[in-house]
């Protein structure tokens, strides 16, 4: 079940928004399968250090962060953070499920190649809840930023 913090929130910012629910996820390449959609619909959110502080920066499941052109586009120093250090602050919210959405009070940078998809499916805060919404709508209401070449091929 989405945590209801998150449920309401979608239903005033994102009012066109898709529940899915599917069997568990543990990582953006599984929830694509899981709903039976390429993972470039899917969006990856990782969260990052920007000059310390903390950041989601959001890829397809297919793709990596590319800390250096994050580094590049920001002027700041990036780095991965370890879920150990910042699962407390994404609560309710399970290990890895965590959804690239404004409420928690963090900047969102995007890859821009995320921009020709129509509609995008994000982890809703468990391991088997997802959303579906109209990507540009999501960009908007979420003031995510756009980082050309954010995400890269995994090797």
């Amino acid at each position: 079940m989405i945590p209801s913090f998150i449920r309401s929130y979608l239903e005033q910012q994102h009012v066109g928004y898709a529940h899915h629910i599917h069997a568990a996820a543990m990582t953006a390449q599984e929830l694509a399968a899981n709903e039976h959609v390429t993972g470039r619909r899917v969006l990856k959110p990782v969260i990052v250090k920007v000059d310390g502080q903390l950041a989601f920066a959001v890829v397809a499941a297919t793709e990596k962060v590319n800390l250096a052109q994050l580094e590049e586009a920001t002027g700041a120093r990036v780095e991965l953070v370890p879920e150990g250090e910042f699962v407390s602050r994404f609560l309710p919210c399970e290990a890895g499920a965590e959804p690239p959405l404004a409420i928690f009070g963090l900047p969102i940078f995007f890859d821009e190649k995320l921009e020709r998809a129509g509609r995008m499916i994000m982890p809703a805060g468990t391991h088997q809840d997802a959303v579906e919404l109209e990507t540009k709508a999501w960009m908007s209401a979420e003031k995510a930023q756009p980082v050309a070449n954010l995400g890269g091929r995994i090797s």
